[in-house]
C-alpha cells in the first residue's frame, strides 16, 4: 500500500493552498493581459509613429515639373515580356540659394542667381535590368536650349549655342529634360536633382566614399582662379563631408571639364559598390539616416515625390549588376568659337549613342542578356480613328523637308503623299542635316500626323508634338534615304571607338592628376 504524506494543518490549509494557486493563476493572467494591453498599445503607437515618419519624409522631398518644354522624346518599344527601358537624368546644381550651400560652394554674392546644373548624367536601365549605362555630357559643352515654360508662368525663348549647364537656370530641372530630350530624341521618365549640402548629407550618411588618385594631389585654392583645395595622399582614401563636394567639383587638378566627369563617374560607381558591400541597406537604423539624408538631399520629379515611389525605383535600379553598369563621357571636340573654354558634341559619334539606347542595346561589351537578345521592333504609330471620325487626307497639310544630304528625297516623298490622297502635302526649302526622322504636329493635330505616320509606315518615335501649327512638319532624316515607305535601320550594336567606357565594379583604377609645376601636387 502507497503512503500518503499528510498535508501539514488538515483540510483547511489543503482549502487555503488551492485558493492561493487559483489566486497565482488569476494574477498571472490579469499580468497576461497586461502585457497583451500593453503590446497592442505599443504597436498602434509605433504604426502612428510610423506613419509619421513616413509624412515626414515625404515632407522632405522636394518636387518640380518634368518637363518645362514642348519636346517629346521617343519611347523603346516593349520587349516580349512588356518590360521598358528607365532614363533617369541625374543632375548636381551649384546653386547658393541657401546659407548651407554658400557656407559649401563660397561666393555669397551669387546667393541670388538661379543654380547651374554642373553635372548631368543620364542613367538608361535596361527593360530586362540586365544592364545600365551612367552617360556624362560637360558642363561647358554648347547645345540648344529649347523654349522653357517655369512653373510660374514665365517663359524662356529658345537659344542655340547655349552651354548646357545655363539651362536650369531657365526654369528649373524640367528645361535641363527638355534640353536633353531635344538633343537625344529619348523620352526622359525622371529626374533627380541634388545641391552642395544634399552631397554632403549623402556622403556622410553612407560613411564615406572611397576614391583613387594616381600620386598626392592638392588643388589649391586661387583667388581669382579657382580651385578646390581637395588635398589627398597617393592611393585610395575614404571621402565624406566637405571633400566628398570638392571630389565632385574638382576640375583643373584633372586637366579639364572631361576628366571631372570620369572623376564623378569614379565616385558613383565607388558609392554603388560601399552601399551593396556595407549591409547598410537591410540595417534598419543605418537605413533609417540614409533615408533622412536622401529625401533631404534629393528634388524630384512630381511623378516619384513619394517615399513608396522612390523605394520602388529603387528596387528596380538595385537589379542592375555593378560590372553591368557602363559609364562614359559623350564624344566632344573644342567650340570653333571658343575652343579653349567651350565644346561641341561630336555628333555622329553621340547619335550612334543615343540610337543605340533607344534600341535598349547593352553599351559594355558583354551583349544582350539571353531574354532580349533579339534586336527590338520599332512601336508602331498609333493607329488613326476610324470611321466618320478619320480625317481625311486631302484636308491634311504636311510640309516635307529634306535632312538626309541625298538629292530630291523631300520631292520624292511628297510626290507619294499627293498620289495617297493627301493633296496639300507640299516640299519646302531647310532641313538642314538630321539623323533621323522627325513628323511634328502642333497641338490637336494627332489624328492627323497619325494618318500620315501610317500612311508611310513611320513608327511611334517619329512622331513629335510641338508648337500650334494646324500644318504638319515632315523632316526626313539620315534613317530614311531611300524609297517612299520607312524602314527602320538595324540600331548600331557597339560604341564609337572614340569613346572611353568604364564599369562601375572597377575598384582598381585611380585617377590621373594633371601636374603643372607644383599646383596640383605635393
Amino acid at each position: 500500500m502507497t503512503s500518503v504524506e499528510p498535508i501539514p494543518g488538515g483540510r483547511a490549509a489543503a482549502r487555503r493552498a488551492r485558493q492561493d494557486g487559483a489566486s497565482r493563476r488569476s494574477g498571472g493572467r490579469r499580468w497576461l493581459r497586461v502585457v497583451a494591453i500593453t503590446t497592442g498599445a505599443t504597436l498602434v503607437v509605433g504604426c502612428g509613429a510610423g506613419y509619421l515618419y513616413y509624412r515626414h519624409l515625404n515632407g522632405n522631398i522636394q518636387a518640380g515639373t518634368k518637363n518645362l518644354t514642348d519636346e517629346q522624346g521617343a519611347r523603346t518599344a516593349p520587349d516580349a515580356k512588356g518590360r521598358t527601358p528607365l532614363n533617369i537624368l541625374m543632375i548636381g546644381t551649384d546653386s547658393r540659394a541657401s546659407s548651407e550651400n554658400v557656407a559649401l560652394g563660397g561666393s555669397a554674392d551669387e546667393a541670388s542667381r538661379p543654380g547651374l546644373a554642373d553635372v548631368q548624367m543620364l542613367l538608361h536601365v535596361s527593360a530586362d535590368r540586365t544592364n545600365a549605362s551612367m552617360i556624362s555630357i560637360p558642363r561647358d559643352t554648347m547645345v540648344t536650349v529649347p523654349t522653357c515654360h517655369d512653373d510660374k508662368g514665365k517663359t524662356y525663348k529658345s537659344t542655340t549655342h547655349t552651354p548646357i549647364n545655363e539651362a536650369l537656370a531657365r526654369g528649373g530641372p524640367g528645361c535641363v529634360v527638355g534640353t536633353w530630350i531635344n538633343l537625344t530624341g529619348l523620352d526622359i521618365d525622371h529626374y533627380m536633382m541634388v545641391d552642395f549640402g544634399g552631397v554632403v548629407r549623402m556622403a556622410d550618411a553612407i560613411g564615406g566614399v572611397p576614391v583613387c588618385v594616381d600620386r598626392n594631389m592638392w588643388d589649391r585654392y586661387r583667388p581669382g582662379h579657382g580651385g578646390t583645395d581637395l588635398k589627398l595622399p597617393k592611393g585610395t582614401s575614404k571621402v565624406k563631408g566637405e571633400d566628398a563636394l570638392k571630389w565632385l567639383r574638382t576640375r583643373d587638378a584633372w586637366g579639364s571639364d572631361i576628366g571631372r566627369t570620369k572623376a564623378q563617374h569614379m565616385y558613383l560607381s565607388s558609392m554603388i559598390r560601399e552601399l551593396k558591400s556595407s549591409g547598410r541597406l537591410s540595417d534598419p537604423g543605418q537605413l533609417m539616416s540614409l533615408a533622412e539624408a536622401a529625401t533631404k538631399s534629393l528634388s524630384v520629379d512630381k511623378d516619384i515625390a513619394d517615399l513608396k515611389k522612390l523605394y520602388d525605383l529603387g528596387n528596380e535600379l538595385k537589379q542592375v549588376p555593378t560590372e553591368r553598369t557602363t559609364t562614359l563621357t559623350v564624344p566632344v571636340l573644342p567650340d570653333p568659337q571658343n575652343p579653349a573654354a567651350k565644346l561641341i558634341l561630336k555628333q555622329n559619334d553621340v547619335q550612334q549613342i543615343w540610337k543605340m539606347l533607344l534600341a535598349d542595346k547593352p553599351l559594355d561589351d558583354k551583349g544582350p542578356a539571353a531574354a532580349a537578345s533579339a534586336s527590338p521592333t520599332p512601336a508602331a504609330a498609333p493607329s488613326p480613328t476610324a470611321g466618320a471620325d478619320a480625317p481625311a487626307k486631302s484636308t491634311i497639310g504636311v510640309t516635307v523637308q529634306n535632312g538626309t544630304g541625298v538629292t530630291n528625297r523631300a520631292a520624292d516623298v511628297k510626290k507619294a503623299l499627293v498620289a495617297a490622297g493627301f493633296t496639300k502635302a507640299a516640299t519646302a526649302p531647310g532641313g538642314g542635316t538630321r539623323d533621323t526622322t522627325k513628323l511634328t504636329y502642333g497641338a490637336g493635330q494627332q489624328a492627323k500626323a497619325q494618318v500620315v505616320a501610317a500612311a508611310l509606315g513611320l513608327p511611334a518615335s517619329a512622331l513629335a508634338e510641338s508648337g500650334t501649327s494646324t500644318t504638319l512638319s515632315l523632316v526626313i532624316g539620315a534613317d530614311w534615304k531611300s524609297g517612299t515607305t520607312f524602314t527602320a535601320a538595324p540600331a548600331p550594336t557597339a560604341l564609337p571607338t572614340t569613346v572611353e567606357a568604364e564599369t562601375s565594379d572597377n575598384d582598381k583604377d585611380c585617377m590621373t592628376v594633371v601636374p603643372q609645376g607644383n599646383l596640383y601636387t605635393y
